[in-house]
């Protein structure tokens, strides 16, 4: 797969677990501490969509 393709459909799914995340979360904890929590989430799923697409390419 075109890395370009692959690193927007990345992207794309990344930015809609942090929507759910947020819309969800808060009603699960605390507020401020579940937007935290999305925000660590949605960081940790990039950087690892990111290392395993490195690792796939090289």
């Amino acid at each position: 797969m075109d890395a370009r393709l692959l690193d927007v459909i990345i992207g794309l799914s990344a930015f809609l677990i942090l929507i759910v995340l947020l819309a969800v979360l808060p009603i699960v904890m605390v507020a401020g501490v579940a937007y935290v929590v999305a925000i660590l989430v949605f960081i940790l799923f990039l950087s690892g969509a990111g290392y395993m697409v490195n690792e796939k390419i090289a």
